[in-house]
């Protein structure tokens, strides 16, 4: 009875095992390659905390539960959440031709809690116009949530009216504190702003290799510069 007893108990050790390890291969595939339009990286719970998409398919923004402008056009790209659900940044990319003008972006952001950019790496042309460059912003405590309100807005006019009652109301607001990049005119800039977004300090190199520093006053006038 023992000797009968250890083989069917090997016998049953033996079929979990196997059962185990095919349902391990079973939960974990591989693929040499896939076409998809849309992925969606979730917790156990279903929460959504990454979203790799094309323009059609691409994450609508989530805040507080709210969903911001879901209609609105979307770049490609890595859609990034926090871990209550709530948009947290992403990697967007696009390009074309459009009437002969190439017109292209990519940005990689990250996005203060509840709010929008704070950091954003940056890249952008139309035609010869191209930019690129660094920004780090201030955000408001407000939480972007607020935003939805412009879901209602049937009209151009009535978004506007909208968009100035939520800037002024501190939710839109954004305050740039530093900038380094390349401007439209190819010039090499780090740009240094107060708490208000008023740039002071100014720090370039033209294309032609002139370089210099500027500080400015509280309303933008240059009130000093230093140059070779």
């Amino acid at each position: 009875m023992l000797k009968t007893y250890a083989v069917v108990a090997t016998i049953g050790l033996a079929f979990f095992a196997g059962a185990a390890l095919t349902q391990s291969q079973a939960q974990r595939q591989r693929f040499d390659e896939i076409d998809v339009q849309r992925i969606n990286v979730v917790e156990k719970d279903g929460r959504v905390r990454l979203v790799i998409a094309n323009a059609d398919r691409q994450a609508v923004t989530v805040v507080g539960g709210k969903e911001i402008l879901p209609n609105r056009k979307r770049d490609a790209g890595l859609i990034f959440f926090n871990d209550e659900g709530d948009e947290n940044g992403g990697l967007t990319y696009g390009g074309r031709t459009d009437a002969g003008v190439a017109r292209a972006s990519a940005g990689l952001s990250f996005d203060q809690y509840q709010q929008d950019e704070t950091v954003t790496l940056r890249y952008s042309q139309n035609g010869k116009d191209r930019r690129a460059g660094l920004t780090i912003a201030d955000r408001p405590e407000a939480s972007i949530a607020a935003a939805a309100a412009l879901n209602d807005a049937k009209t151009d006019d009535e978004r506007a009216t909208v968009r100035q009652r939520l800037v002024a109301a501190g939710v839109l607001e954004s305050r740039q504190r530093a900038f380094v990049g390349k401007n439209a005119d190819g010039e090499a800039r780090l740009v240094l702003s107060d708490g208000e977004g008023r740039p002071r300090l100014a720090l370039s190199v033209a294309k032609g290799g002139a370089a210099k520093i500027e500080f400015l006053d509280a309303g933008g006038k240059v009130v000093r510069t230093l140059a070779p």
